[in-house]
């Protein structure tokens, strides 16, 4: 009897320590998510990257089992939402859905509120191109015709951006450059904000991606060229700022981030389920309503893309190129 009892005793034991190690093995390796997840997003809500962190996020919640929220956070240039997530535990639960304005920044900006590491790539969703949208009271005007324009009065161009130091701010500066324009810059919280006012005729034009090309399709506002290499295959008529004389090419990105010290594995295992959503034919039909053009990185080439986008920006500044942020 004392021999089952002691044999019992051993065998209870072994179990009890099997237990006490493999409880923090089973914790350590705990699959992630398991529990809320939330993208921010630094833009008013309505724009496309908006737009396509909502479809992502939804998408990611199927696959995850858990809640994805998005949660706009505009303001200050995008310098509000990226800040915050950079104070966040590095634990992949709290991540950054931005744009053009994560690489401009640090360029234009004297001082930000996060350090130059303070993230690390997760990975690039795609890319689309800016358009120069202008009000239906200056439909048919042509480029040559609004460079004229512009000329003739120094500063009465109003055109609209979704925020000092996003992509159609840079853009209108650049093309004000190549044709020799001064324009006044009218910055709003975020791409929606910024068209609602095209539309009513408040502003004169905007530098746009190809999200809003239904606008064009629906007469709310024209499209006079495209800053692209070659025509868009969902808008072949609308022409090149080459094709009409001038070389200017100019576009934003789209791609998530996460704080710094994220651990490798889950910003891998991130990347993966977000190359899985954009593989689905029916999301990238989805997208493809955006105008975007899908092209997810793995967090190596994504970080790659970052660092040339910052290098082509630093050399137009250092090239003479003034961008005065508001």
């Amino acid at each position: 009897m004392s021999k089952s009892i002691s044999c019992f005793g051993a065998v209870l034991g072994l179990g009890l320590a099997l237990c006490s190690v493999a409880a923090p093995a089973a914790e350590a390796q705990a699959a992630f998510p398991n529990k809320r997840v939330t993208i921010v997003v630094p833009y008013s809500a309505g724009g496309i990257t908006d737009t396509l962190a909502r479809t992502l996020a939804a998408k990611l919640a199927t696959l995850w089992g858990q809640p994805v929220v998005v949660e706009n956070r505009d303001g200050a240039g995008t310098i509000i939402g990226t800040s915050a997530v950079a104070r966040t535990p590095a634990d992949g639960y709290t991540l950054l859905f931005t744009s053009y304005a994560y690489t401009s920044n640090p360029v234009l900006r004297r001082q930000l509120p996060y350090g130059p590491d303070a993230f690390r790539p997760v990975g690039l969703m795609g890319s689309s191109h800016n358009v120069l949208l202008v009000t239906n009271r200056l439909r048919g005007q042509s480029l040559q015709s609004l460079i004229d324009r512009a000329k003739a009065d120094p500063g009465a161009l109003k055109l609209a951006s979704s925020g000092p130091g996003s992509s159609p701010h840079l853009a209108a500066e650049l093309f004000a450059t190549k044709a020799g324009i001064r324009f006044t810059h009218v910055p709003y919280k975020g791409q929606g904000p910024s068209m609602t006012d095209l539309m009513a005729g408040v502003v004169d034009g905007m530098f746009d991606g190809m999200s809003s090309y239904s606008l064009v399709q629906a007469g709310k506002v024209a499209a006079v060229a495209i800053a692209s290499e070659q025509r868009h295959p969902g808008a072949p008529e609308i022409p090149t700022f080459r094709e009409l004389g001038m070389d200017f090419v100019s576009g934003s990105w789209f791609g998530m981030l996460a704080p710094a010290a994220t651990p490798d594995a889950v910003v891998q295992q991130i990347n993966a389920d977000m190359r899985r959503v954009v593989d689905n034919p029916a999301v990238r039909a989805q997208i493809a309503k955006t105008g975007m053009l899908v092209s997810l990185s793995t967090p190596e080439a994504f970080g790659q893309f970052l660092q040339a986008e910052t290098n082509k920006l630093q050399a137009l500044v250092k090239s003479g190129v003034r961008i005065e942020l508001n």
